[in-house]
């Protein structure tokens, strides 16, 4: 029987699709069959590009879908559960969560958008003759796309419903659930067929494209996440997938490829990474990011509109205030080298939050609850939210999946699984430092410290783990997912709290890196320079320095009220159940007629 696909059908959306890219942008309301969608490069580019516009909505990356990946020992939000975003945090979500209906069916549209693709291309005409490349570099887009959508999928639910065929007449919708090693089998092979498929990105020219780079990248990350720790359906057991040693391999392979492409490089200014994000424009020079969802400027996005440096509300210089809702521990802030590049673009000690002081940087308050992961700040936007948008709260800010540092560090560590910490395994960590520390600093930072940690495996896991957050905490919103995959999710969480009331206790173990005053003054009319951000000076006067008791001198109610915070944080997981998997919504229960449960809640 043929479907008639309409631009507005569950199928294809070939109309106003509203991103910042003109190839995302459609304006036809015509009735097409999948012959005619398929039969020119154009009316299939369409098809494509329609799956990608399902990753930008608000039931998926665009807003509510990345609050399922904030509470870990760096990101997290002290907001009570109240609100469907912050139970997601929490990992409070309910059956009866709307959003938890709405981010499932958005990523299974997404999957049913790709099956359509997948299944017609390789019918169309264009599959041969002189359109045969393009239409092999959207099939491979289509493949990983819809791998990408089931790793969220398997993420946020465990095991669940798995097909690999668009819908036909007559189909039964009720699919069971099927056991994730199985999906990531699956779909880890699929990734490395279509891998000739795509081009590198010094072909495709956008990131916002999927990219051969993407494509090797997404195969790691998700090989590892195969390697790695899981809570499993039914029996509630955390443990790894039947292959892990088969996939760690998999992923060393396919990251040591990435690296020896010499295709993408480090951004040599970590900074400048996320600024040229804020400028809606993308860095081409090296290919650090490797893939990332393209949004339109005005549209939801979570980055700098909730996760970011905190803003007045009223300050009309920079749009609706913005930022603040999440936040990070000082213990993350005073985690870092003191020389380290990293820190004060991921944290830093001053928001423009104070309404008595707009446009203006103050130091943040010393209650312990205004730390934020600041590697998203509507100052960095370029053109700011003024004027007409004045009142405007989102950002439209791209949503980075993936940078080359990641894969840079899942060959560090997957090395290090299968033959210890060897010389290739510190060559890539040491990449990842050098850009992180002054040149001058190399011996010590990079080369003695590499030394001090590769004694044995163990000992070079636990320095990635540190890395990984240094590298990535601040807001990319990497660490739960990694977190869970080591099966450290409980306990690092658990010790972030318990270093927290240290710090703030001023216990002798932060004594030389947290000051009891910080001395700070203003450098201009915006902009304020701090001091003593990370040692102690005497507690006297310094002319021209405001002097601002710190978090050792905080007050036995703001202890009290930190410790209250910090409760808040991640309330909904069970240490000992692991219970970090979210419930399948009940209408979807209700609608499987029986085939579906939430197997994966322990009780």
């Amino acid at each position: 029987m043929k479907k008639i696909i309409y631009s507005v059908s569950i199928f294809l959306t070939l109309l106003g699709l509203n991103s910042c890219q003109d190839w995302l942008d459609a304006d036809s309301k015509s009735v097409f069959t999948e012959e005619s969608t398929f039969s020119n490069v154009d009316f299939a580019s369409k098809a494509v590009f329609g799956i990608y516009q399902t990753f930008t909505t608000g039931d998926s990356y665009g807003y509510y879908y990345p609050f399922t990946k904030i509470d870990s020992d760096i990101e997290f939000t002290f907001s009570a559960n109240e609100g469907a975003k912050n139970q997601l945090a929490h990992y409070a979500g309910t059956p009866g969560s709307k959003k938890l209906e709405e981010m499932w069916n958005a990523l299974y549209f997404a999957i049913e958008r790709a099956n359509l693709c997948i299944d017609n291309l390789p019918l169309s005409p264009i599959w041969e003759g002189a359109d045969s490349k393009e239409a092999h570099r959207l099939y491979g887009e289509a493949v990983t796309l819809r791998a990408l959508a089931y790793y969220e999928l398997i993420h946020t639910w465990g095991d669940v419903p798995f097909s690999i065929k668009s819908t036909q007449a007559g189909d039964d919708y009720n699919l069971p659930k099927t056991d994730r090693d199985e999906i990531y089998e699956y779909l880890i092979e699929d990734l490395k067929n279509v891998e000739q498929y795509v081009p590198w990105l010094s072909e495709t020219r956008t990131v916002e494209r999927v990219n051969k780079g993407f494509v090797k990248g997404l195969r790691a990350r998700m090989a590892m996440a195969y390697a790695g720790y899981s809570l499993r359906n039914g029996t509630l057991e955390t443990k790894r997938g039947a292959k892990s040693g088969e996939y760690y391999e998999i992923a060393r392979q396919e990251s040591k490829e990435l690296i020896e492409s010499g295709q993408h490089q480090l951004n040599p200014d970590f900074e400048n990474i996320f600024r040229t994000i804020h400028t809606y424009s993308m860095d081409l020079t090296y290919g650090e990011i490797l893939f990332e969802i393209a949004l339109g400027r005005t549209d939801a996005s979570i980055f700098a509109s909730r996760v970011g440096m905190a803003f007045w509300s009223g300050d009309t210089k920079y749009g609706g205030g913005g930022g603040g809702s999440v936040s990070v521990p000082p213990t993350y802030y005073y985690s870092f080298d003191r020389n380290d590049k990293r820190r004060d673009v991921s944290v830093g000690l001053y928001n423009y939050a104070d309404s008595k002081y707009p446009s203006q940087q103050r130091l943040i308050s010393n209650n312990g609850r205004a730390f934020t992961p600041n590697k998203w700040r509507k100052s960095w936007m370029n053109p700011l939210m003024g004027g007409d948008l004045a009142s405007n709260r989102n950002s439209g800010l791209n949503f980075p999946i993936m940078r080359y540092t990641d894969v840079v560090l899942i060959f560090a560590e997957a090395e290090n699984e299968i033959n210890g910490p060897t010389k290739d395994a510190k060559e890539a960590l040491a990449m990842v430092r050098k850009r992180a520390f002054p040149q001058e600093l190399w011996d010590e930072k990079v080369d003695a410290y590499i030394e001090s940690i590769s004694s044995d495996k163990e000992s070079f896991f636990n320095a990635i783990v540190d890395e990984r957050a240094w590298e990535f905490g601040g807001g990319e919103l990497v660490r739960k997912n990694d977190l869970i995959r080591w099966n450290l999710l409980g306990s690092k969480i658990n010790e972030m709290r318990e270093e927290c009331m240290k710090l703030v206790n001023d216990d002798a173990s932060y004594a030389t890196i947290v000051p009891d005053y910080i001395f700070w003054r203003h450098i201009d009319e915006e902009q304020i320079e701090i001091l003593n951000p990370d040692y102690r000076l005497p507690a006297t006067s310094i002319e021209g320095y405001t002097r601002s008791a710190w978090l050792p001198l905080m007050s036995s109610s703001n202890k009290r009220r930190l410790q209250e915070d910090l409760a808040i944080v991640a309330n909904g997981l069970d240490v000992q159940k692991n219970n970090y998997l979210y419930p399948i919504a009940n209408n979807i229960i209700t609608a499987s007629n029986g085939v579906l449960t939430n197997d994966q809640i322990p009780q």
